[in-house]
């Protein structure tokens, strides 16, 4: 297992990297306030609130919700306008990790995914994730990311809410509501009900991550579904050849708790490498999704 430890510090070298690029603006913190610089337009592959005080980036989830609940955008997608467009170019952008290699930002990307793999260190006792709550993700994407921003709308022809960021998002609490509200200290800023549902919300999340492998990523994470989905059809892909023993350590090691022998093309992989350097018997490997050969399982 010598070769997987090596691997897990590299991994952690690159999210801590990553972490780092995006997180540039450490006066936030001390002034408490947003960066709202031009590299705002951007968004980082990855949940990562856009009002954290540090962050120079993006969040993706947001950008979609802002567009899509802007006034009148459901006839804009018909008539060409220019924020329908918008949304087409930010979808490319969000979605070209997963169409090289599926959900592999994740892995590598996400501060928030780095935050859930760091916590589950801490000793406690584990909890598996039923495979039928991988379903919540698509519920949150359709419903609350699409759905609500769009058709629901508090003032008639006005704009809509963005609802995953207002009533569920814990990334925006831990990372930017609970920060800000801290700095400010209850003087200009207005905390009632909602950011107690939230701040609930990402309390009771945030002790999940503790006692389960990524289970915000496997159950709730809306990206996550999005780039599930496009990973089918990604440039590379998992393969497993007929050497595979079935000794079940590709499990053991995954992080979002898959035996990737069984499920070779699961939206749920999120192409981190750590079944690579733990199979005994080098039966997985990366492959470019054209190469075909027959030792393949």
């Amino acid at each position: 297992m010598a070769r997987l430890r090596r691997w897990r510090i590299v991994r952690r070298i690159i999210q801590l990297g990553f972490l780092g690029a995006t997180n540039l603006y450490l006066a936030g913190w001390i002034r408490g306030a947003i960066y709202t610089g031009s590299s705002k337009m951007f968004p980082i592959p990855g949940l990562h609130c856009y009002s954290c005080p540090s962050s120079v980036l993006s969040c993706p989830v947001g950008s979609v919700q802002s567009i899509v609940s802007s006034p009148g955008f459901l006839g804009g997608l018909t008539s060409g306008r220019a924020d329908a467009l918008a949304l087409l170019g930010l979808l490319g952008l969000v979605l070209l990790p997963a169409f090289v290699a599926g959900r592999i930002a994740c892995a590598y990307v996400c501060p928030f995914g780095l935050l859930q793999d760091l916590m589950y260190r801490i000793p406690a006792p584990r909890l598996r994730v039923p495979a039928s709550w991988r379903a919540g993700k698509y519920v949150m994407l359709v419903l609350f990311v699409l759905l609500l921003p769009m058709v629901l709308r508090p003032v008639p022809l006005a704009g809509g809410d963005p609802w995953f960021c207002k009533v569920v998002c814990p990334a925006g609490t831990s990372l930017a509501g609970w920060p800000l509200a801290l700095h400010d200290g209850g003087e200009t800023l207005q905390l009632g009900w909602l950011f107690g549902w939230k701040s609930a919300v990402a309390a009771l999340i945030l002790a999940w991550f503790v006692f389960s492998k990524r289970p915000f990523c496997r159950v709730l994470c809306p990206l996550g579904a999005l780039w599930g989905a496009a990973g089918k059809a990604s440039l590379v892909r998992m393969r497993v050849s007929g050497d595979c023993i079935d000794c079940g350590l590709c499990r053991d090691v995954c992080p979002v708790d898959i035996q990737i022998n069984r499920e070779p093309a699961s939206a749920e992989c999120i192409r981190c490498g750590e079944c690579v350097r733990a199979c005994p018997v080098d039966a997985i490997s990366h492959r470019p999704a054209w190469r075909k050969d027959d030792e393949e399982g």
